[in-house]
């Protein structure tokens, strides 16, 4: 932690993933970025014989499993953050559309996604759902650069997110607003009916 913490603003565990330079990393974290590595290349093959590994394929656990596979095979980290992989992520973006629309995916995945991409390419917020996208003031929240909030919660709406006040009275009250796992703010949507929820 103490080699990595000045480096990056990465909370701990996530800045192991961000070791520079890689081969003086400790066993373990050259073991960890090899995972990641392997979990990613896993990832791509099972895309590319069953497409979107979903809820029916995998079940929801296995769903943001593969989710946050796809996290962690890019999103700006310097170790990880390879052509391949940014273009890996791009692709993924549609199959994540689909399986959203088809309720195999859960909304914040796709949000998660496609808002990293933006900003490791330095683009507007699509659905405002990453934490450091914008910070809250007076309970409402102020993005670095101008951004309409009423397109922006028009483009939640229609994936079946919250509007963005409710993220902001989240954390207002300082609780998390997860991407996976029992306490996500939305429930996995119903099949076959974008922005409608179970």
């Amino acid at each position: 932690m103490d080699a990595t913490q000045p480096a990056t603003a990465t909370p701990w565990p996530y800045a192991i993933l961000e070791w520079h330079p890689e081969d003086s990393a400790p066993p373990v974290v050259q073991e960890v970025l090899a995972r990641v590595r392997a979990n990613t290349q896993r990832l791509r093959q099972i895309i590319a014989s069953q497409g979107w590994p979903g809820r029916d394929l995998v079940g929801e656990d296995g769903a943001d499993a593969a989710w946050l596979i796809l996290q962690h095979a890019g999103g700006g980290v310097t170790t990880l953050d390879t052509t391949e992989n940014r273009q890996f992520r791009r692709d993924c973006v549609p199959l994540l559309e689909a399986a959203v629309c088809a309720g195999q995916a859960h909304p914040r995945h796709l949000a998660h996604l496609v808002d990293g991409i933006q900003a490791v390419e330095g683009a507007d917020p699509v659905y405002g759902v990453l934490g450091d996208q914008y910070t809250v003031v007076d309970g409402h929240p102020v993005f670095a650069r101008s951004v309409d909030h009423a397109a922006l919660d028009a483009r939640r709406s229609a994936i079946g997110l919250a509007p963005l006040s409710t993220d902001v009275a989240r954390r207002e009250r300082g609780e998390d607003i997860p991407a996976i796992g029992p306490d996500q703010v939305e429930p996995w949507p119903t099949p076959g009916r974008p922005g409608h929820v179970r």
